[in-house]
């Protein structure tokens, strides 16, 4: 028993380990230098997403007398992502460079902070920066008529092996202030749809540089 015990909390030691590996080393202390790779993947929008709304689904009866018996679920249908679809397709109809935003932000970010503009480098580090934008929505709000653009980003951080070092997701932050456009107008207008969006960039790159330096 004792020695299966052992072998228990050795097993639970290594793959704890390993879960948390990828944020073992100290990007601020020990990563000299690090780059930017300007292949910025974004995904596209899924033509349906889950319902916010859950509907339930029962069915009861009697076996005996007094014995009742119920079944129960709750289903949440697939809905047309029309927000995010209108999204994708106004950025693709004005020929906004999305990709070109996020690198040209990232870059002006890292080269203006004050512990990582040292750091950054075009070209020949020994770790490599990899930006992926998971979804991108057009935000309302219930207590307002106005919309918002909200950019989901996660960065990861790898060595010259392309073994992960470290990794973080964010989403910008959108405050009653930014909600000064409508979906037809945000959509309906290039010049607004391009500054919204490199809004949301922005600030979803300032909280991910942030973090970084948390690490």
């Amino acid at each position: 028993m004792k020695y299966i015990l052992q072998a228990f909390l050795l097993t639970f030691v290594f793959i704890f380990t390993a879960c948390s590996s990828k944020n073992e080393v100290n990007i601020n202390k020990n990563i000299k230098s690090f780059s930017l790779d300007n292949n910025i993947v974004i995904a596209k929008a899924p033509r349906t997403v889950k319902s916010p709304v859950s509907i339930g689904l029962g069915l009861g009866g009697y076996v005996f007398k007094h014995v009742g018996v119920h079944v129960g679920t709750t289903i949440r249908p697939d809905i047309k992502n029309t927000e995010a679809l209108n999204l994708e397709k106004g950025i693709a109809l004005y020929n906004i460079p999305f990709s070109s935003l996020i690198k040209n932000e990232f870059k002006k970010q890292m080269k203006n902070d004050s512990y990582y503009k040292h750091k950054f480098v075009p070209f020949g580090a020994n770790y490599t920066i990899q930006l992926y934008v998971s979804k991108y929505i057009l935000d309302s709000s219930l207590l307002s008529s106005k919309d918002a653009i909200k950019v989901y980003m996660e960065i990861k951080v790898l060595n010259q092996k392309d073994k992960l070092v470290y990794s973080n997701s964010e989403v910008n932050s959108i405050d009653s202030k930014e909600r000064i456009y409508s979906e037809k107008e945000i959509l309906g207008s290039k010049s607004i749809l391009e500054k919204s969006l490199n809004k949301a960039i922005s600030n979803t790159i300032s909280k991910l540089i942030l973090n970084m330096k948390k690490s």
